[in-house]
């Protein structure tokens, strides 16, 4: 990804500390008649900025197109921004028009039209248009997966699904659940683990102790305290050798299986061959084809080839993300490459991940943006 090229306009921390925008490759200014008491990154053409404690947002003219009215403000996605307002949220369109009141505790980002919601600790769904398709009467919701969502009373109680129109279209008479996947769906009851399809039918028998939702045709199950994983049949395609699948419902990701062994843990493919030694005390699940291992007290990196392609030598480090990967060394954060080479020193006192070839820093009391050569946005 060309990502100097995605980038237009950046924040940039001024003397006096207030932001104003440059221009990403000469750092030139513009909007120069416009300051702001913070700013954040474009996204969907729009920032959100913010003047005397009040967010609103600019479009990439400069132009103040909606006001600074919130208390806070997120930026736009999938067309809509969330929205704070004496402490209940809602979400905005590029227009400023109110698409979803400003009447709930919480909201989480809209995925694929749908976002959950929450008003007095219980949860809900709302679509893209503001319609409740599940209003707030649930302890426990999920975002639909398989064209369901997976609802609960409480954390161990009153499982079931709800269909995209909101109806309930498995009662919650389950124990406990997971997601639908591959038409499947690891359901509880009476302490023991089975699959159902959409009309309830019992596809794999109640026979487990644990069980996770399926990954590409495969799900983790427990049998006495070992851990295997089946095929949509039923079928044991890796035997019950492992005592934990690692990362919980991460524990397929890139085409790995996070696994543990007594104390020790490591990764295997789909097909059961150990890629990753189980020597690891702690290893975390894979990005951009590199994932995290701890050994002796010190954190690397492997490949998906059981490559250690950075050795276990940093205090703590981060998932890779945009080609660069947190670390903490001496008390300062920094950034390294996929070859492990130090590309931005541990100097800040925060720092974040990289999304779109920039993250937000704090050095000393002030808090600035940085590109991945390390590039600061800053007088």
């Amino acid at each position: 990804m060309n990502w100097t090229r995605q980038i237009k306009y950046v924040p940039y921390l001024q003397k006096n500390g207030r932001y104003t925008y440059v221009d990403f490759i000469s750092m030139s200014p513009v909007f120069v008649e416009n300051d702001f008491d913070d700013a954040e990154p474009f996204t969907e053409d729009f920032a959100v900025v913010t003047i005397n404690r009040k967010s609103g947002f600019i479009n990439d003219n400069g132009d103040l197109v909606i006001p600074t009215i919130y208390d806070s403000a997120s930026g736009f996605s999938e067309g809509l921004a969330m929205v704070e307002m004496d402490g209940l949220f809602g979400f905005i369109n590029k227009e400023g028009e109110t698409v979803v009141p400003l009447k709930y505790d919480n909201s989480g980002d809209f995925h694929e039209g749908y976002s959950v919601v929450e008003s007095g600790n219980l949860y809900g769904i709302i679509d893209i248009n503001g319609k409740e398709i599940y209003p707030p009467v649930s302890g426990e919701v999920a975002i639909f997966s398989d064209g369901l969502a997976h609802i609960c009373d409480e954390w161990a109680y009153n499982h079931g699904f709800i269909d995209t129109l909101g109806k309930i279209v498995i009662p919650k008479i389950y124990y406990s659940a997971g997601d639908f996947s591959n038409g499947f769906a690891p359901v509880e009851w009476q302490g023991v683990w089975g699959f159902i399809d959409r009309e309830m039918n019992i596809k794999i028998p109640f026979s487990f102790s644990g069980a996770y939702s399926y990954r590409n045709g495969i799900a983790g199950v427990q049998l006495k305290n070992k851990w295997g994983f089946i095929n949509t049949s039923g079928e044991v395609v890796i035997p019950f050798l492992y005592d934990a699948l690692t990362d919980f419902h991460r524990f397929m990701h890139e085409g790995m299986f996070g696994v543990k062994k007594g104390k020790y843990s490591g990764f295997i493919n789909e097909f059961g061959n150990e890629i990753i030694s189980i020597k690891y005390d702690q290893t975390n699940w894979f990005s951009e084809g590199m994932a995290e291992v701890k050994l002796n007290n010190k954190w690397g990196f492997v490949d998906k080839n059981g490559n250690e392609i950075i050795p276990p030598k940093f205090k703590y480090v981060r998932f890779f993300s945009d080609g660069l990967a947190w670390i903490w060394q001496n008390g300062h954060e920094g950034y390294i490459d996929i070859e492990g080479n130090i590309v931005i020193s541990p100097k800040y006192n925060h720092a974040g991940n990289f999304n779109n070839g920039l993250t937000k820093v704090e050095f000393n009391g002030q808090s600035f943006y940085i590109d991945k050569s390390g590039r600061e946005f800053k007088e």
